[in-house]
This record gives structure tokens, sequence and C-alpha cells, in this order.
């Protein structure tokens, strides 16, 4: 079993470093409970304004940073913690976690016996209760068939939407841009997302926007919200072929099976990456305004906007790793571990290894070198 790192903003001990202090050095990420090793496999990583979900394969949740209003779904005495800590599988009924998402003040939660919980603040229906329920924990009411499974979660800053086995997608939360269909408006409680004409099978989301794909022979997909930075209207046609998809705030990323990365919208911090690619990407993680991705051959890279550490060393005078690829090098991790897995919230980055058999683990990261 690998560990966990993470760099980037930490006012409030987000990265689960165990201080509140931003960082460029990727760092390990530390347990409630004792020491830096995962009982199981991360899964996949959330980020919001201030906190962080960790799901690992087993089904179980571990959360760091902000614990105000709920939004990390555990209610303790303290506002914050700088570790990772168990949540309990009673705030979700005794049941498991297939998916989570984390906007900016909440939390949503799609177990793995079809239920949704949603934590934290709602002030423009992230919680998905209905009108007038700004806070606290609940569980979503039921709007989808029972012969229907949820498979696919995603949330932006202020709206979440879920994709079900039947192609068939549903949101909530802030839509005034249009991101969850017409009519725009706050949607508190689940609505369907109307007239989309293919089956969608994978959904991720920015600010203001909410991007759904279909299946990967065709490509058909759609962009639901505000055009800002050109974010629909510079969409392709199609994207055939397609491995990955990721969005930050005001961006979109493909990977496809033939290699290509395709990337469009907002780009003034270099968000949409350099046009010499090192490598051929194999996985891309998608923050706020920066993202990180997986190589084929096992590298991690980070660019975009850096300010706060989150893509490394290597900023320009702007903060900003731009026109260029951030290559974080394999020794920070130990040269017997290899990077298998990268997430990306706000202003955070994460990366996790994997320990080659009968190794030892890795000593402390040293540092982040810059490739152009």
């Amino acid at each position: 079993m690998g560990l966990l790192y993470a760099l980037g903003s930490n006012a409030c001990g987000q990265l689960g470093i165990g201080h509140s202090e931003d960082t460029s050095d990727p760092q390990p990420c530390h347990i409630s409970d004792g020491g830096s090793q995962w009982p199981a496999p991360i899964d996949t990583i959330k980020g919001g304004s201030g906190h962080t979900l960790v799901l690992l394969e087993s089904g179980d949740l571990y959360v760091s940073g902000s614990l105000k209003d709920g939004r990390a779904c555990i209610d303790q005495a303290v506002d914050a913690t700088s570790k990772f800590c168990k949540v309990p599988s009673t705030a979700f009924g005794g049941a498991k976690v297939k998916f989570c998402s984390a906007l900016w003040e909440a939390s949503t939660i799609v177990t793995d016996d079809n239920h949704i919980y949603t934590f934290g603040l709602g002030p423009k229906g992230e919680l998905g209760v209905g009108e007038g329920v700004l806070g606290t924990s609940h569980t979503v009411d039921r709007f989808w068939p029972l012969e229907e499974q949820i498979i696919d979660l995603a949330s932006g800053m202020s709206h979440t939407v879920v994709v079900l086995s039947s192609g068939d997608v549903y949101g909530w939360g802030n839509g005034r841009k249009g991101q969850l269909g017409e009519p725009a408006e706050i949607v508190w409680k689940p609505r369907k997302i109307p007239n989309l004409d293919f089956k969608v099978v994978r959904a991720v989301c920015g600010r203001e926007f909410t991007y759904l794909v279909g299946d990967d022979e065709k490509g058909l997909h759609a962009v639901l919200g505000s055009d800002k930075w050109k974010i629909r209207s510079d969409a392709p046609a199609a994207i055939p072929g397609w491995e990955d998809v990721g969005a930050s705030w005001g961006s979109i990323f493909v990977i496809t099976s033939s290699g290509d990365f395709l990337s469009w919208g907002r780009d003034d911090h270099g968000q949409l990456g350099s046009d010499r690619r090192i490598e051929p990407f194999d996985y891309i993680a998608a923050g706020s305004e920066h993202a990180l991705a997986i190589t084929l051959y096992d590298n991690a890279v980070a660019w975009g906007w850096g300010e706060h550490g989150n893509c490394g060393h290597g900023i320009d005078e702007h903060g900003d790793v731009k026109g260029k690829w951030n290559k974080i090098n394999p020794d920070t991790f130990g040269k017997a571990s290899r990077v298998v897995g990268v997430a990306a919230g706000c202003a955070t980055s994460f990366l996790w290894t994997q320990l080659a058999e009968g190794q030892s683990q890795p000593k402390l990261p040293a540092d982040i070198a810059s490739t152009g």
C-alpha cells in the first residue's frame, strides 16, 4: 500500500497534512487515528472551499479541513481538523459510500444502498431538500425509479447532478445560468434535465456549467449553462473515443483513446495547458483553476493557477504555470513508488502512490521540478 500526498491551499487544514500552512511541496497526509497508511486503496478525492473528502475502495469516507455547518459529514466540537478523520457509517444509515462530491460549503453522498445524503450549507438549493432548508444534514427524497441505479455524481460550486443507469440526469442547486436546464433558476429539489438527445454516462461540473457525456463510441456530449470563456461555443461537435473528462471552474478537459488531449474554455492562467506535452496523458483531475494529469508512463504533471502552491514550484510572477507543465519529481515519493492517482480541489492537489511489493516506505517529500 502506498501513501497520499497533498500540496496547495491549506488555511483550514484541508490538505490533511497535520498543520494549516500552504505548501508547494507535496507532504504526506495523516490519519487522525495514527500514521499515514490508509486501510484500503483510495478510490477518489473531492475538495470544497475548505474541506476534503477521501473515499476508499472499501466504501469508507475520510474528511479533513473545515467542519463548520456539518459540511464534512461529521459533527465535531471543533471547527476544523488538519488530519483525516473517518466518518462513522451511521451518518449514512450504516451503508457504505458509492460516490461523493464537494461543493463550496457542502457535500453530497451516494451510498451503495442507493440513498443520497447532503451535508452543510444550502442557500441556493445545494442540499436538494426544498426551499428554505439551508443547513445541517439531510436525506434527499428518492426521485428515481426503483429499477434505476445512480452511476455518476458531480458537483460544481453550488449545483449537483446525478446520472442514472437509464441515461437520464437530475440536478439541483443554483441553476440560474442554465446549468440545470430550463427554466434557468434555483432548483430546490432534484429536477430532471430535459431535452437531452443521447444517453448520458458521465458528468462533470464547472462553476456555472454542467458537462454531460455519452458513450465513447459516438462521443456525443453537451455543455449546459453559461457560455462565459466560450465553454459552450468552443466545444467540438463530438468526442468519439474519449477515455476521461474533467472540468475546472471555467475549462473542460478530454483525454481520448488515441492519446489526444483536448481542452477549451478559460485560459488566462494557463488552465488549458501547453501545446507541448512531454508524454501522453492517461488520467486527468481538474481543480478550481488548475489541473493535474498522470502520463502514460506514470509521471504526474500540474498546470494552471498555482498561487497557493497547488501546482508546485516553478510558477511565474502571477502565480501561474502557463505555457508549460510542472512535472512532479518521482524522487519526491521514493524510487520504489509510482503515482497511481491524482485529484484536485479548490487550489488543492492530491497524489497517491503505490509501493512496489517488498519495498519500504519512501522518505518525506523533497521538491517539485518544473519542465517546459
